[in-house]
């Protein structure tokens, strides 16, 4: 009985040691606990399919707003961004940012959105995001996930997948 007690006030104090390290990100990156508000652009497509940015950049939004992360959105600023062919992109979403008064702009690419072409036709993902200050365009965070679903996985279920996984590790 001692072992199992010993062994539960060590996954307690891990857990406790998690939050507090949490918390200690959170404090480290938006200045106090619960003042960022991010800014979601439309992510760039480096892919074949022409659906694969917005089908992430949505998937991204919902993940975050889950987690109960603040996002500076509206369908005007949106569009306003979507302009492919926009000159400066970068300092058009920070623009954007500052005009919803967000503090953050949360950048993505998609550079793998497919079905394989091997014998199992498994989905494919890949995307890479970067969280910018927007108040001087300092890169904070940046990071890449990829997955590859199995069986009768769908490509949505990757991606969202692996949007969670890279949702879950900005420190917030």
């Amino acid at each position: 009985m001692a072992k199992f007690n010993a062994f539960i006030a060590l996954v307690l104090l891990g857990a406790l040691a998690g939050c507090a390290s949490f918390s200690n990100s959170l404090s480290r990156t938006t200045g106090e606990a619960g003042a960022m508000r991010l800014f979601v652009p439309p992510f760039f497509n480096a892919t074949g399919d022409e659906h694969a940015g917005r089908a992430l950049t949505e998937l991204t939004v919902t993940a975050l707003l889950h987690r109960g992360i603040p996002v500076a959105q509206t369908e005007a600023a949106l569009a306003k961004t979507r302009v492919e062919d926009a000159p400066d992109k970068p300092t058009l979403f920070l623009e954007t940012a500052k005009s919803l008064e967000a503090t953050h702009l949360l950048v993505g690419t998609v550079h793998e959105y497919r079905y394989k072409t091997d014998l199992d036709g498994n989905p494919a993902v890949g995307v890479t995001l970067r969280l910018v200050d927007a108040t001087d365009g300092r890169t904070v965070w940046q990071d890449s996930e990829s997955g590859v679903g199995m069986l009768a996985a769908s490509l949505s279920s990757v991606a969202q997948r692996s949007i969670r996984k890279l949702v879950n590790k900005i420190p917030f």
